[in-house]
C-alpha cells in the first residue's frame, strides 16, 4: 500500500473513530443511567476514541508534531481509564475520576500542535476545567451523574475529537494539494 493511500485510510479511520465516539456518547445519554445498553454504548465509544487517538497521534507525529503526538497517546490511555471504569451496568466513579490524571498532561501536550488553530489549542486546555470539577465532586463524595460538570467534561472532550478531526482532515487536504503542485 503506498503512503498516500495509507495516510488517507488513517485519516478516515481516525475520523470514523472520533465521530462514532461522539455519537455513542450522545446516544448513551438517552438511556437510563448505568444500565447495560448505556454502558455498552459508552464502552464502544471509548474503544473507538482509543483507536482515533492513536491514529491522530500517528498522523500528527508524521507531520513533525511529536509533542502533540505524545499527547494523543496519553489521551488514548485516559480513554482506556474511562473504558476500565465501566462495568456491564455501572460505573466505578472513583476509577472514572482518575481519568484526570493522564488527561491533564495529555491535553497540555496536544495544545502544542501547530496544525491546530490557536482557539482549538486553547480549547484543548480549557476542557480540563470541568474534569477538575468532576474529580473534586467524586473525591468529596458529592458526585451526581446529572451534574453539569460531568456533561460538559465528556461532551466537551468528544466535541474536541470532532474539531481535531476537522483540523487534521484540513491539513491532510492541504498536504495533498502541495504534493500535486
Amino acid at each position: 500500500m503506498n503512503n498516500l493511500i495509507e495516510t488517507k485510510l488513517l485519516v478516515l479511520l481516525m475520523a470514523v473513530g472520533f465521530c462514532l465516539n461522539f455519537f455513542c456518547g450522545v446516544t448513551g445519554s438517552f438511556f437510563p443511567p448505568e444500565n447495560y445498553i448505556q454502558m455498552t454504548i459508552w464502552q464502544i465509544g471509548d474503544a473507538l476514541a482509543i483507536m482515533a487517538c492513536v491514529l491522530a497521534g500517528r498522523y500528527i507525529g508524521n507531520r513533525g508534531q511529536n509533542i502533540a503526538a505524545a499527547g494523543f497517546t496519553m489521551l488514548a490511555i485516559a480513554y482506556g481509564v474511562s473504558f476500565a471504569s465501566s462495568n456491564i451496568n455501572s460505573i466505578n466513579e472513583e476509577k472514572m475520576a482518575t481519568i484526570i490524571l493522564p488527561l491533564l498532561p495529555a491535553l497540555f501536550l496536544i495544545s502544542f500542535c501547530k496544525l491546530f488553530s490557536l482557539w482549538l489549542r486553547l480549547s484543548s486546555l480549557l476542557i480540563c476545567i470541568p474534569f477538575l470539577f468532576v474529580y473534586k465532586n467524586v473525591t468529596q463524595g458529592t458526585y451526581n451523574f446529572e451534574n453539569i460538570s460531568n456533561t460538559l467534561a465528556y461532551t466537551g472532550i468528544q466535541l474536541l475529537g470532532l474539531l481535531w478531526t476537522f483540523s487534521i482532515y484540513k491539513d491532510f487536504k492541504i498536504n495533498i494539494k502541495q504534493r500535486n503542485n
